[in-house]
């Protein structure tokens, strides 16, 4: 069993020397480490001139986590891989996480397993936000409950692409992560694309991950900017295909995006809100 890790980059090259020396010290060892540099500056491609052993994908402009991961997948199944874990820059993997993330295989062997993620801590607590189920009908994302991290394995709906070990076969079987999403509910799309195609997606609670992400890097910090465009934009797109609501039911994040945006006291920032809105109805799923 071959497995792949793609690492996604753009301009943290000191948290991507973490997240690499982290992947080298696997118990389980992987069998190809690749980056997908987007179109970093030249302190991090220094950085991974440096690192050996590395398969280097560098893009010529940001295509975002989502063409990243569009683009590293891809070169995953190039090399063969069977399985392939996703990760950005700022996930720094515990030594056992893939081995953790391999253990299910044998107790799901009936099962068709598209993906199997970990848990995500931040700050050191159990991020929920990372692993959620969802309701078609009332396009509600619930967390997995943080008492469901005691069992193992449990099936969830949605997992981001933070830990996150995927089949080659469900890959090649529903295609890549859609790079037209640039940022921002590409995981949860695949998600529901593996699910709607009868690939099961499942927590193990013992493979870990320290994301570091900033603090006050949620979007409710801040003013209101590109990350809250591309997010209401790509779940707006993602609840419309996925989702069996009536259409009433996208008033909710609508609205929620609309408090931010006149929160924040700026013209533009209205104006970004509206054309997320818009700009949903024209993305291709």
């Amino acid at each position: 069993m071959r497995i792949a890790a793609v690492v996604v980059t753009h301009n943290r090259p000191a948290l991507l020397i973490d997240a690499i020396d982290a992947l080298r010290g696997q118990t389980r060892m992987i069998d190809a480490l690749i980056v997908v540099d987007n179109a970093s500056g030249e302190e991090t491609v220094d950085v991974l001139k440096q690192a050996q052993g590395i398969h280097v994908l560098r893009l010529d402009e940001n295509l975002g986590g989502a063409g990243g991961f569009a683009a590293g997948v891809h070169r995953a199944l190039e090399l063969g891989a069977d399985w392939i874990l996703l990760l950005d820059d700022d996930a720094i993997a515990t030594p056992s996480l893939v081995e953790q993330l391999l253990g299910p295989l044998g107790q799901l062997a009936h099962e068709k397993v598209g993906a199997i993620c970990s848990t995500v801590l931040e700050f050191g607590r159990v991020a929920l936000m990372h692993r959620r189920r969802f309701d078609p009908a009332t396009l509600k994302e619930p967390v997995v409950d943080e008492a469901e991290y005691r069992e193992s394995p449990v099936r969830i709906d949605c997992g981001s692409f933070v830990g996150f070990l995927v089949s080659a076969a469900a890959v090649r079987a529903v295609g890549l992560p859609n790079a037209s999403f640039f940022l921002a509910y590409d995981d949860t799309e695949y998600s529901l694309r593996l699910g709607r195609a009868g690939w099961s997606i499942w927590l193990a609670p013992g493979a870990v991950i320290d994301h570091r992400r900033p603090a006050g890097g949620r979007l409710r910090s801040g003013p209101y900017g590109v990350k809250h465009y591309y997010n209401l934009r790509n779940q707006l797109a993602v609840f419309r295909h996925y989702g069996t609501a009536p259409k009433w039911r996208l008033v909710k994040p609508l609205a929620m995006h609309g408090f931010v945006a006149v929160k924040d006291g700026r013209i533009s920032s209205l104006r970004r809100w509206l054309k997320a809105w818009r700009d949903s109805w024209k993305v291709r799923i």
